[in-house]
């Protein structure tokens, strides 16, 4: 895997975020072969595991992105973000055969996170989706060809952005995949700055150390969320079940 590298995305305001998430990698996924980067501003996180990129100052999420991609010699990497924290161990030798099998047959994206797109089964593992759909760039543990998306990324946009924008700028890329189940367990520790407050008590038993400076949801927030992580689940879940 020495074509790979790991990104976190992130930014210098995140910084209380960046403990617990590496307790979350060196508890779950202590395995990893591959590279990990955080790409900060110019903040460097005291870490053996993460490594800062530290891009200086940026205009945007997609600004950011497209300078860490760069600072990194890696043809493929796996994105993430700095709220996504593991939540169990983590199947290390299944991520490294899909992102085998991707670079073995030259895909551009494979998204280890069952997929709302619509598309087709193409084996027990993986599901293609198809070139003209919803969510076919979506960026939650995406395993990308860098020069894919780097082509796909504008400097201006932010995260939301790219994921709509840059989803229409998708369809005439062929070769976009995602797996059938969820491969890397994970919570959604934040959500629009603040903290989900079942997330928050899940990762503080888990025995990670979560820093109280940050806001958190209130109870109609917390339900409203709740409600919504369940329709996804239902949706992908029959998507995958018919196609």
């Amino acid at each position: 895997m020495d074509n790979v590298a790991l990104i976190i995305s992130t930014y210098d305001k995140s910084e209380d975020l960046w403990l617990p998430l590496e307790q979350s990698y060196n508890k779950f996924w202590y395995d990893i072969s591959i590279p990990i980067y955080l790409s900060t501003n110019f903040k460097k996180f005291k870490s053996e595991s993460f490594n800062s990129l530290q891009i200086k100052d940026e205009v945007s999420w997609s600004d950011n992105l497209i300078k860490s991609l760069n600072k990194i010699d890696q043809k493929y990497v796996l994105l993430t973000f700095d709220d996504l924290f593991l939540t169990a161990k983590v199947d290390n030798k299944s991520i490294e055969n899909l992102m085998e099998i991707g670079i073995k047959n030259k895909y551009n994206y494979i998204q280890f996170y069952r997929s709302i797109s619509s598309g087709k089964t193409i084996d027990k593992m993986l599901f293609k989706k198809n070139m003209e759909t919803k969510y076919k760039n979506s960026t939650i543990w995406s395993f990308w060809k860098k020069s894919v998306l780097l082509n796909l990324l504008v400097k201006e946009e932010t995260a939301w952005e790219f994921e709509i924008k840059g989803n229409v700028r998708s369809f005439s890329i062929q070769d976009f995949y995602s797996t059938k189940i969820n491969m890397i367990p994970f919570v959604n520790g934040v959500v629009k700055g603040k903290w989900n407050p079942l997330a928050k008590s899940k990762l503080r038993k888990l025995g990670f150390e979560i820093s109280n400076e940050r806001a958190s949801f209130g109870f109609v927030e917390t339900i409203r969320y709740k409600f919504r992580d369940l329709q996804f689940n239902v949706l992908s879940y029959l998507i995958q079940l018919i196609n």
